[in-house]
């Protein structure tokens, strides 16, 4: 499987029985769900978690597009691409797959993130440390 986008990490959420439809497979709002959740994961896991008082990101805009449906009982993977870096704003594109299957893509998805100091509601400029390890890059000791 070849990637098109550097895969900065994976993440894994187990599907639960309440989070299928009517019609036997993952409701479509449990993907962006699930997206929100790796997110706060992965930006918990760089040091910089949601802090109300700080900077941060807000989701200025998402989108899916379903490409297989996935059924319970299943762990998803959900990868964390970069489309792109800017000086504020960064695009993450994602693509689901089923544990165990990971040649077939179920979803493919994007966010844009802005970084914002909360309180004043201001762009600012997204933080070196994320930027490094956004990038692979190494910041001086």
């Amino acid at each position: 499987m070849e990637n098109r986008l550097p895969v900065i990490d994976r993440k894994t959420i187990t599907m639960r029985w309440g989070d299928m439809d009517a019609v036997g497979h993952l409701n479509n709002t449990y993907y962006f769900r699930y997206l929100e959740q790796i997110r706060i994961e992965w930006l918990d896991e760089l040091g910089h978690g949601i802090d109300p008082d700080g900077v941060g990101p807000v989701l200025a805009s998402t989108g899916c597009v379903y490409r297989k449906e996935l059924v319970y009982p299943a762990t998803v993977v959900i990868t964390i691409e970069l489309e792109k870096l800017g000086n504020s704003s960064l695009k993450l594109h994602h693509r689901f797959f089923r544990e165990g299957d990971e040649e077939t893509v179920y979803a493919e998805a994007d966010a844009t993130l802005v970084w914002v100091d909360y309180r004043s509601g201001q762009t600012v400029r997204i933080p070196e440390p994320i930027r490094a390890a956004i990038s692979g890059e190494r910041l001086p000791a």
